[in-house]
């Protein structure tokens, strides 16, 4: 898989002289995931792992279906995660990629490294981002808005049905919606539990313990009445994953 990424890239760097050349590869497919060329108007099976990808190609996942997208320029990574719609876009101008990903619906992480001809954008129903160099995640619905939560770096996320801006901050998810006031709060344990499953379905980290995972949920679901003296240590290895040892006393 190394390798043919590679020759994509190569190809992609010494081809300027075609007119339509591929911005992505697909590195990663599991389960029902599915992808559709611009001018189709259906999807063909199986998003393969491979395939190239070219302006206004859409990928689609099924439940417990997974695809990974790797922009050919600097390796800026779309992970697309059950019940999910994409569309990969981009214009190349001087061997870089001008990126955009246009969210239909569902849950995308973007790992975006460092743009130097222009901030990446990611739009979706109800909202956009915009950074140069960020980590983060996504969950859309078309009722319900957006839910943007940053791992790491610099982004904005602007509603524009309200004129409005926010920056994304550590632990903090901003919640947008058409036509109403945006809102950021500290992110749930829940959600961050909910992320973290998803990650390890489609084997993008490894499995936690049947322990770690019991004591999360029940700190989840305590009793608001309930006293507890809590001490988080926060780990983060080289990929930036951050892990979290809790430590509690309840009564």
């Amino acid at each position: 898989m190394t390798y043919n990424l590679l020759i994509f890239s190569i190809l992609f760097i010494g081809s300027s002289i075609f007119a339509d050349e591929p911005l992505a590869l697909i590195t990663k497919s599991r389960g029902n995931a599915k992808y559709k060329i611009s001018l189709e108007s259906k999807y063909r099976s199986y998003a393969q792992v491979n395939t190239p990808l070219f302006n206004g190609n859409k990928i689609k996942t099924k439940a417990k279906s997974f695809a990974k997208i790797v922009y050919l320029d600097d390796r800026t990574t779309i992970s697309v995660y059950p019940k999910t719609e994409v569309t990969i876009n981009g214009t190349i101008e001087n061997r870089m990629i001008k990126k955009q990903v246009d969210l239909t619906a569902g849950i995308v992480r973007v790992q975006v490294f460092g743009q130097l001809a222009s901030q990446f954008k990611l739009t979706t129903p109800h909202s956009e981002l915009t950074c140069y160099e960020c980590d983060f995640w996504v969950l859309s619905d078309i009722n319900k808005g957006e839910h943007f939560y940053k791992i790491s770096g610099n982004g904005l996320v602007t509603n524009p049905t309200i004129l409005k801006t926010l920056e994304l901050a550590n632990d903090s998810t901003i919640v947008s919606l058409k036509d109403t006031e945006m809102e950021i709060f500290q992110t749930p344990v829940t959600e961050k539990i909910y992320l973290e499953s998803l990650m390890i379905d489609a084997g993008e980290l490894p499995e936690q313990s049947e322990e770690e995972l019991a004591m999360k949920i029940r700190l989840a679901d305590q009793s608001p009445k309930t006293t507890s003296n809590i001490i988080e240590i926060r780990l983060k290895n080289a990929l930036n994953i951050e892990r979290t040892i809790i430590l509690t006393y309840t009564k």
